[in-house]
């Protein structure tokens, strides 16, 4: 069984509502794009439009091996005359409101697993909504936690930087996403436990203010942190203020949409079959988790 064997086997669009009106504030452009993951490519745009990257806002974050299509916000910029490889920018309209981060409903899924050997029956149950692997790739883990521990020398070492000095002035985004990868790491050790007595409910991505709706949940987390090293007051930064952000509420499990599938040859692996997966998760659902529960 392959997952991305190429791009175009594996294709995200996003769905969300925009509320355009003419001469909005912000113009609202449609990317598809290869190869790109979301960070980088708005770097680039940032760079080339001559606007501040905190201008340019976005639904979600998108993986680079694969074929994305999402959309961005971008204050006080008209249109885009720009050709960027493998990637394709169409301006859909204007409003008066930036796109936040979070704020897409769901992502629609056309998938291609290959190098099968039998064609099975496919049967979508409920998705234990665990973060998958690609939250964690970059040393992300050891970066959250250092920051938490307030380890400026092993934050140094991960990040490649002389002095503690440095660190301070790194690029936010980075520092911000590999907190929440943390997070993300904390909340996948919970979901583990939690499952094993409980078939629905929500847990927290911890943080300083996060509140526990009993004790059960309580001390799944208080077991994780004391093993981690870690307190919630750990995540008021002081000395980052950019990197404190509130505790937000995570379903357990999500339900699939629109689930449907095709069998055909493997023109890419001999002898093989591929199977053609198109389904709907909610926003922050992992489309591979989900493929990958479907096969194994």
């Amino acid at each position: 069984m392959l997952i991305k064997q190429i791009p175009e086997d594996f294709i995200v669009e996003e769905i969300l509502e925009l509320k355009k009106k003419k001469n909005g504030e912000y113009s609202y452009f449609k990317l598809k794009k290869k190869n790109w993951n979301t960070m980088d490519l708005v770097r680039i745009l940032a760079k080339k439009l001559k606007v501040s990257e905190k201008d340019i806002k976005y639904a979600g974050l998108k993986d680079k091996n694969a074929v994305t299509e999402q959309y961005i916000s971008i204050r006080n910029t008209k249109e885009i005359k720009l050709r960027i490889k493998d990637v394709e920018i169409k301006k859909i309209g204007e409003g008066d409101e930036p796109i936040k981060l979070g704020g897409l409903k769901e992502n629609h899924f056309k998938v291609t697993v290959r190098s099968l050997t039998e064609k099975k029956v496919l049967k979508p149950k409920r998705l234990i909504n665990y973060f998958d692997t690609q939250r964690f790739s970059n040393k992300n883990i050891k970066i959250g936690r250092a920051l938490l521990k307030r380890d400026f020398k092993e934050l140094c070492r991960l990040l490649e930087l002389r002095n503690k000095e440095e660190v301070f002035k790194f690029d936010r985004k980075i520092l911000r996403f590999a907190l929440n990868s943390y997070q993300s790491y904390i909340f996948n050790q919970a979901t583990e436990e939690y499952v094993k007595k409980h078939k629905s409910g929500t847990l927290p991505l911890i943080n300083f203010d996060t509140k526990f709706k009993n004790k059960f949940i309580e001390a799944i987390y208080m077991d994780i942190m004391k093993k981690e090293k870690i307190r919630k007051e750990d995540f008021i930064f002081r000395e980052m203020p950019f990197l404190v952000g509130e505790s937000k509420e995570r379903k357990i499990f999500v339900n699939v949409k629109n689930f449907r599938y095709k069998y055909g040859k493997d023109e890419l692996n001999k002898d093989k079959i591929k199977c053609i997966l198109e389904f709907t998760l909610p926003k922050g659902s992992y489309g591979t988790l989900f493929v990958k529960n479907l096969f194994y």
